[in-house]
């Protein structure tokens, strides 16, 4: 077995098996968030099961997905699919969202977000079977003015959101590109993954300057989280709209799980 010695003076045993699930379960999580985001609903309890400390769990998992992340967004910049001309302003409004979130976290309680995802969740699914337009759009012509005020908005609402709660924001951003920018889904979830990559590098850089990072584990799920990634992201630029359309699904379902478990157990 091998020994993780951390900041706090936790020492935590880890098993070749558990190594083995760290890689299975970090590496679906990777597939995952690349086309649809949630990732995260997988990888923090997957480290939570293992045991690691509560407070090393965020810091592991931003350092994993950021690792990750970068492979998916390379690949989505190398072929093209995102308009940076576009989306960087969404980037930049979703970092000043991501902000302005997490203070506000800071004075309210962001368990009542819980209760409005029990909401937002069914009506997502709704639109996903009923409008034609949430699945196989094809774009219509917007004024690049009207994108950029619409693309910046979504950042900062979405931003925001992110920082003060977060669960579900890469498939909020990819729902709200497809209603309000017209954008095919290959494209949103693209455009997504770099918004989300981005806001994960700024609250890496705090985890990792305070050391809240559990290195030994984050290792492992680093490749795990890369090789993800790069075979989700294969789907999008292939524009494989079935898988994408399904994963999506998926994390819905998951989003709609996780908020009703939330619930009940803070009963």
């Amino acid at each position: 077995m091998n020994s993780i010695l951390v900041k706090y003076n936790v020492e935590m045993d880890i098993s070749g098996i558990q190594y083995v699930l760290i890689f299975i379960f970090v590496g679906f999580a990777g597939f995952v968030d690349s086309i649809a985001g949630g990732g995260g609903l997988i990888t923090i309890p997957t480290y939570i099961a293992l045991g690691l400390p509560s407070e090393l769990i965020l810091g592991t998992n931003k350092l994993v997905s950021t690792c990750g992340g970068s492979v998916a967004v390379f690949r989505y910049i190398r072929s093209g699919v995102i308009e940076f001309r576009i989306i960087m302003f969404g980037v930049i409004f979703g970092l000043v969202g991501a902000s302005i979130g997490a203070n506000l976290a800071t004075h309210l309680d962001s368990k009542n977000m819980t209760y409005i995802l029990i909401v937002i969740v069914p009506i997502i699914f709704i639109l996903n079977h009923y409008r034609n337009r949430i699945l196989d759009t094809d774009e219509v012509f917007i004024g690049t003015t009207a994108l950029i005020v619409r693309c910046s908005l979504i950042g900062l609402i979405i931003g925001g959101y992110d920082g003060f709660f977060g669960p579900g924001t890469g498939t909020f951003l990819i729902v709200a590109m497809v209603l309000f920018m017209n954008m095919k889904m290959h494209k949103a979830s693209a455009s997504a993954r770099l918004i989300n990559f981005t806001s994960n590098i700024s609250a890496f850089i705090v985890f990792f300057t305070k050391g809240l990072i559990a290195w030994e584990v984050a290792s492992i799920a680093i490749i795990a989280s890369i090789t993800g990634n790069f075979i989700g992201s294969s789907f999008v630029v292939r524009e494989n709209t079935k898988v994408i359309k399904s994963v999506f699904n998926f994390v819905l379902i998951g989003l709609l799980c996780k908020s009703v478990f939330d619930i009940i157990a803070s009963k």
